[in-house]
């Protein structure tokens, strides 16, 4: 027994609590101490008993803690307690798990249906307590309190117990078992409606702005990916590429169209040579034309200068220093091996 928990009845008012992702009961009041003083004795509570269902189905792993569903917003938990037990202390003795799935079903014709129904995720009553109507009340109570039925819901794999509850209080005379561990009363696709996810293949868009230029010549990229590797990347702007331009013929320039004042070319009518004399008379009558000068054939070599490289010294320099070891006030010069670094 451990004699730091608080209170089940200090904890939870109500017979039946609802609880959400916050761990916060319906009228609990307190400051920040009390409060979270109250959620850590709740969340023991709550682990302690979804331990005991968990070993009570044999399941691998517990499917209802306090962090479970503090990470699921969209769960519901429901928690029942015998306000008389323990002295009058109170006793936690069933829980009840719901929460909307999104899941593929198969009907009776074999046929996927895409729904999110309300999910039965975790049922239990102590043992001791069973068969005593507290399962009915607990599941009665989160019937009437979300406006649903039996035959709306889906079951997260029932055990043989569990078959029997639904059979005996609702009327579901048999579970329709589905791949994904689920279970269906038969008529649960006529009333519930088919929900579409809406996903679709997104559209692929063409490349605007900056992105839509093209690509400039990749060396590597072609040596790793071949010559599709440029085609490729330029695929978009090819449809986008302006027309070909049109060559312009070459226009010739005779002297009438040489304004001597000015020496500038005067806008001549476009007019195409025949023959390279033509050319040549033009030239010859436009001395003031400057030739772009020609690029020589050969290169003049000039000889080495006959005088001597100079000696390298000791450590590698080229400068020249005197050959005696005293300075030129005749003191010994301690540098004298050493080039100077200033």
């Amino acid at each position: 027994m451990d004699y730091n928990m608080m209170p089940v009845n200090y904890i939870l008012n109500d017979q039946i609590t609802k609880l959400n992702y916050t761990l916060i009961p319906p009228g609990f009041q307190g400051d920040v101490r009390t409060m979270r003083m109250m959620q850590e004795n709740l969340s023991k509570l709550i682990d302690r008993l979804g331990e005991q269902s968990a070993a009570a189905q044999a399941l691998n792993r517990v499917i209802t803690t306090a962090e479970k569903l503090r990470n699921s917003p969209d769960h519901l938990l429901y928690l029942l307690k015998d306000s008389q037990a323990k002295g009058g202390n109170g006793e936690l003795i069933g829980l009840l798990k719901v929460g909307r799935k999104h899941l593929f079903l198969f009907d009776d014709q074999d046929k996927v249906r895409e729904v999110e129904p309300l999910c039965i995720l975790d049922f239990f009553v102590l043992p001791d307590r069973q068969r005593h109507g507290y399962g009915k009340v607990l599941f009665d109570h989160m019937l009437n309190g979300l406006n649903t039925s039996a035959n709306k819901l889906a079951i997260d794999g029932p055990s043989a117990k569990m078959e029997q509850f639904i059979r005996k209080n609702y009327g579901v005379e048999r579970l329709i078992r589905q791949s994904n561990n689920f279970a269906v009363p038969p008529d649960f696709f006529s009333i519930v409606s088919e929900s579409k996810s809406g996903r679709c293949t997104p559209v692929m868009t063409g490349a605007v702005g900056r992105f839509s230029a093209p690509k400039p010549q990749s060396i590597i990229g072609n040596v790793i990916h071949g010559d599709e590797y440029q085609e490729a990347n330029n695929a978009q702007v090819t449809s986008r590429a302006p027309s070909p331009s049109v060559e312009v013929e070459p226009t010739a320039y005779t002297a009438e169209h040489l304004d001597t004042e000015t020496n500038s070319v005067r806008s001549p009518s476009p007019m195409k040579m025949n023959n390279e004399d033509a050319a040549k008379a033009d030239q010859e009558k436009l001395p003031n034309i400057q030739k772009s000068p020609e690029r020589p054939s050969t290169l003049k070599v000039e000889p080495v200068s006959g005088n001597p490289a100079p000696a390298l010294s000791p450590a590698g320099s080229t400068t020249s220093r005197r050959a005696s070891q005293l300075t030129d006030r005749g003191y010994f010069d301690v540098k004298f091996y050493h080039n100077k670094l200033w």
